[in-house]
Formats: structure tokens, sequence, C-alpha cells
């Protein structure tokens, strides 16, 4: 085999592979964009948390999804006033992350509960859990009108 063909596999190993990810990242995506009840057990691909705010749920759901629309390769699956369900994929690869954001309130005020889990693979090297801890850190840096829920 002459040099020119050997420069051509890599590149096409990357794109099969890219395919091949596409495609089983479409046969394990959820049934539903409603939120996850949990992380499964021992899982080492899936972060999620919950945190107080102040504001009514609507608006912090509002101001989540600013930080959602500014990230690089997202698409927002569904979005309501209060829940909204997005896939991030990673760079180089596109691996498929789901991300689902959900706000309410109780009688301390409103909170937002966000979970994000990769479709594919036993492990994310922590890229979920830096996705929720960057927003986080952006809805904490809002200053929002103290509301009564």
């Amino acid at each position: 085999m002459d040099r020119r063909r050997w420069i051509l596999i890599p590149p096409a190993v990357w794109i099969a592979s890219i395919l091949l990810i596409q495609i089983l990242g479409a046969l394990t995506a959820p049934a539903n964009s409603e939120m996850p009840e949990d992380c499964p057990e021992e899982s080492r691909n899936c972060f999620r948390s919950m945190m107080g705010l102040d504001g009514t749920p609507q608006e912090v759901h509002a101001a989540a999804m600013d930080w959602v629309n500014s990230q690089n390769r997202t698409t927002v699956e569904t979005q309501a006033e209060t829940t909204s369900h997005t896939v991030f994929r990673t760079p180089w690869m596109l691996y498929p992350d789901d991300f689902f954001i959900e706000t309410g309130c109780t009688e301390n005020g409103t909170w937002i509960q966000i979970h994000s889990e990769s479709r594919l693979g036993i492990g994310d090297g922590g890229v979920n859990q830096d996705r929720v801890d960057a927003l986080l850190n952006h809805m904490v840096s809002i200053e929002f009108e103290v509301s009564d829920c």
C-alpha cells in the first residue's frame, strides 16, 4: 500500500467512530425528557445537585437556560417554564450527555435541581460534575430579587 493511502486511515477511523457513537447515543437516549429519579447506583458518569436561590422558579430557570445557551455543542431537546432537557456533546468525539434542569418552590424559597449524565461509557472523567458545578457557580453570581414562592 502506498503512503498516501495510509494517511487516510486515521481520519476514516475517526469518522467511523463518531458515526458509531451517534448511532449508539440515539439508541440509548432517554425515553422522555423528564428529570431522572436519581443517578444510577455506583455510577461514575452521572452527577446531580440541588441548591436554593432567591427569585421565582421561572426566573431561576430562565437564568439557567441563558447559561446553557451560551455553551458550545448543545441542543435543547425540551424546554418549559421550569424544566428542560439539553444534550451536551463532548469535544472531539461528540459523546452525548443528557442535562436536566428543574426548578420549583418550597416554603423556604426556590430550588434548582440539575442532573447531568453520560449516555455511553462507564466513566466521564468528571465532565458531568464540572458542568453542574459551572452552572451552580453561574447561578450564585446572579442577584435575583427575593420573591415568595
